[in-house]
């Protein structure tokens, strides 16, 4: 659609939104659930609500996440947690053609609600799409484009909604894990990112921030009013099927190397470097310089992301012991001759936090992520390397002088 279509179609819209003062049997409200796709964006799947009345000839469908990222300032916004996103309104036929051509799966729910409660949802969409109500400020755990579509649904019942509460208890982090296990630095990435908070056992309500979740849960659901009970939605429709050999194409395929493999290879690496210090006894300051320089960096953005941004679920960050700003400290100093002693300090102050996090590994409140633990190990061997160092030279300096 071009713009001047769409500002028509809208038109259209709202003029049947108002006209719709009586109940009206043709209009019917379902829930779309489109399957993962192969852009980060796309892993967790795509929900949105078809609305549909054969006797007005209407067929579109209103879904909730639209951005681009030719919004100024987007990564910014984004690592801060203020993008803002939009509702979305389409053609049904071209809706489901954008997921054909990536080779998504795309699934309806028909949704048993009365007329009155088909009119309400479908005015309540019409205004969340007028423009001063469409751009809102994004979460995505708990206002993504799941949970959205649910709220307006059960806002708009005539009863409560009952949903069949799983016997499985489960985390925000393990039903991301779940989405992104086929990409394990993307998974790296959101351990790194994400803290405690994700961890904790969530309700089935939260649980609908993934929409295959939410199409299971509105199947299962009922609408209880007083002594009448009756079931949310129908039999669910296969619209589209998975086309794999497209999706297998579009896919960005996983490096062979993953972050454990590259961090253990780090490690290795550090280690024996360390060992030629300890035999040669001298230090390569260069090799602390770019470590701690690295790390440093990393912290700066846990550190952002715990006590600037306003994303949910970064702090407490555990993760923060081992990648922090205050690891910035050591390359400014190291270099420096009458500092000498205070670096030694440093490294013994970072040894003792480093050994207490990882005595405490298997009891955090936080699910690390494995790959973590050898670069924690890094830094760890590269303090003890440098103590060891510094106190085998102070030992020959001391022997020097009393044989002098």
């Amino acid at each position: 659609m071009d713009i001047k279509k769409i500002l028509a179609f809208l038109f259209f819209l709202c003029s049947l939104a108002t006209g719709y003062s009586s109940v009206n049997d043709s209009l019917k409200i379902s829930l779309i659930t489109c399957s993962p796709g192969s852009q980060v964006y796309e892993l967790f799947g795509h929900t949105g609500l078809r609305v549909q009345d054969v006797s007005r000839n209407v067929d579109v469908v209103f879904h909730y996440g639209v951005f681009s990222f030719n919004t100024p300032h987007f990564i910014y916004r984004f690592t801060k947690g203020e993008t803002d996103y939009s509702i979305g309104l389409a053609d049904f036929r071209d809706f489901v053609y954008n997921y054909a051509v990536r080779g998504s799966k795309v699934s309806e729910l028909p949704l048993e609600l009365t007329a009155e409660e088909s009119k309400r949802v479908f005015q309540a969409l019409i205004i969340n799409n007028m423009p001063d109500n469409r751009i809102y400020r994004y979460n995505f755990l708990y206002d993504n484009c799941a949970t959205r579509p649910r709220n307006v649904i059960t806002e708009n019942l005539s009863g409560q909604i009952q949903y069949k509460d799983p016997d499985e208890k489960v985390t925000f982090r393990e039903m991301i894990h779940d989405c992104t296990h086929n990409y394990p630095w993307l998974t790296f990435g959101i351990d790194l990112a994400l803290g405690a908070p994700l961890d904790r056992t969530i309700s089935y309500e939260e649980q609908m921030f993934l929409p295959d979740v939410l199409m299971g849960a509105f199947e299962d659901a009922r609408v209880v009013k007083g002594d009448s009970v009756r079931y949310l939605s129908g039999e669910p429709v296969l619209l589209l099927a998975a086309d794999t050999m497209r999706m297998t194409s579009a896919t960005v395929r996983p490096t062979g190397i993953s972050p454990l493999f590259a961090a253990s290879l780090l490690l290795s690496v550090v280690v024996i470097i360390s060992v030629v210090e300890i035999i040669k006894r001298r230090h390569y300051r260069i090799v602390d310089t770019v470590l701690f320089s690295i790390y440093g960096l990393v912290g700066c953005l846990l550190f952002f992301l715990m006590f600037i941004s306003t994303h949910p679920a970064t702090y407490p960050n555990y993760s923060g012991f081992w990648a922090n700003p205050f690891l910035l400290i050591l390359p400014a100093i190291i270099w420096v001759k009458s500092m000498k002693k205070v670096v030694c300090y440093y490294h013994f102050i970072n040894f003792a936090v480093l050994f207490c996090l990882l005595a405490s590994w298997y009891w955090l409140p936080q699910q690390m992520n494995i790959a973590f633990l050898p670069l924690v190990l890094v830094l760890a061997v590269r303090s003890v390397t440098y103590i060891w160092v510094n106190r085998r030279k102070e030992k020959i300096a001391e022997k020097e002088i009393i044989e002098k």
